[in-house]
């Protein structure tokens, strides 16, 4: 089969899962024989450009002729099977859809965020959820400045998601949503959107290996020794709730990251031996911490469309605990895999990681956790529903045709 996969890359400085997800889909596709042509675009080129075209950039992410006509070009040499579209903001627009529409080509469309009904892409106002724009105009975006603080920025953002949805650019042209959660479907549900577009696919994270060189064991052996957190420091994590909650009785909390909170992480550090700081690190060696890790805290404010360092812990046989919100309440079942607990409830908290903490419970809890990964996470599993989306796709594509024909 023939992908044109389609992805706007997020900047450098900015770690983005959605970067990685597609990289990862790319390579999966390929080693199993079929051919992908990645058509990428890169958020840091916007450094590069003219005054006059980032002038006309906000218009742009609302509707890009030029991406329309290079992407138009494209497909009509490559001809692909299917066109996967990931990320199009900002410099593709929905414009890409109608090129491969016009061409007669299915389309599969990922959406890894909320980009098309909220204005920051996550539902979530000064650190908590949020749904005030959900299934009608995104005035209150406007209001509030919720894309980086800015009324202005917001603008171009919300009329983006007003213009679209009222014209049902995203519906009229995508054959298959695919979403990592059931949460994230609900949500473009209640939006407006059709429940049998939908199809559910979680991330998948590669199998874990050996250091180089070295012989141990791929997956956690033991109960493990500390308690990590590996992510954003800031409130919406609900990091803030962590240092809150955390007691030196607990054992040695590793905090792997960077962000808002990561002064306050420092300062308590310095004066409570058990907290260790180690501040944001390459992939590999975040994964070595996971690997020896008693448990994995995840206590998010807000929602979360997936939590792929949850699987990531599943993988080495890592017990979870984790909020009791958004997309998390799918990946760890409570009292098997983890703990699940209310959100911003730092004495709750500390209960649920003094449970998971516990040696016995650690290792009977990462048993199942590293089974829940091979049932559900593996890339063995992905590439074969990826697979089965795309041939779905494709009779839905030609069914519809089918129908307007008949009409």
């Amino acid at each position: 089969m023939r992908v044109a996969m389609l992805h706007n890359r997020y900047r450098t400085g900015q770690p983005s899962g959605e970067n990685t997800v597609v990289a990862q889909t790319v390579d999966l596709l390929r080693n199993a024989g079929h051919q992908v042509d990645l058509y990428a675009r890169n958020s840091d080129d916007i450094a590069e450009l003219g005054r006059k075209d980032r002038a006309l950039l906000p218009f742009r992410s609302v509707w890009s002729f030029s991406a329309e006509r290079d992407l138009t070009q494209l497909l009509q040499e490559q001809r692909p099977d299917v066109v996967h579209v990931h990320n199009t903001f900002p410099l593709f627009s929905a414009s890409v859809l109608r090129a491969a529409s016009k061409l007669g080509l299915p389309v599969v469309a990922t959406l890894h965020n909320f980009r098309l009904i909220c204005a920051n892409a996550v539902l979530q106002r000064d650190g908590r959820p949020c749904e005030s724009c959900v299934g009608r105009l995104p005035l209150p975006a406007i209001k509030h400045g919720c894309y980086r603080e800015s009324r202005v920025q917001t603008l171009p953002l919300a009329t983006s998601i007003g213009v679209h949805n009222t014209l049902h650019t995203w519906r009229r042209y995508v054959d298959t949503f695919v979403v990592p959660s059931a949460f994230v479907r609900d949500r473009y549900v209640a939006a407006g959107f059709d429940p049998e577009r939908f199809v559910v696919k979680p991330h998948a994270v590669p199998h874990p290996v050996p250091n180089p060189g070295q012989n141990e064991s791929p997956v956690r052996d033991g109960a493990g020794e500390s308690v990590v957190f590996l992510g954003r420091l800031s409130e919406d994590k609900g990091f803030a709730d962590l240092l809150q909650a955390w007691d030196a009785e607990l054992g040695t909390l590793v905090v792997v990251g960077d962000g808002p909170l990561r002064g306050a992480a420092e300062e308590r550090a310095g004066r409570d031996p058990s907290i260790r700081v180690l501040g944001q690190l390459p992939w590999a060696d975040g994964m070595d911490v996971l690997r020896s890790a008693r448990a994995v805290v995840v206590p998010a404010r807000s929602y979360e469309s997936f939590g792929l360092v949850v699987v990531e812990a599943f993988a080495y046989g890592v017990p979870v605990v984790a909020s009791r919100l958004g997309a998390l309440e799918e990946l760890v079942d409570d009292g098997e895999t983890g703990v699940l607990t209310a959100p911003g409830d730092p004495e709750a908290l500390r209960k649920a990681i003094g449970l998971v903490a516990d040696p016995g419970t650690s290792v009977a809890f990462g048993e199942r956790a590293r089974q829940a990964y091979l049932d559900r996470f593996t890339p063995e599993r992905d590439l074969a529903t990826t697979e089965r989306i795309y041939t779905d796709a494709i009779a839905r594509h030609a069914d519809r045709g089918r129908r307007r024909t008949e009409r």
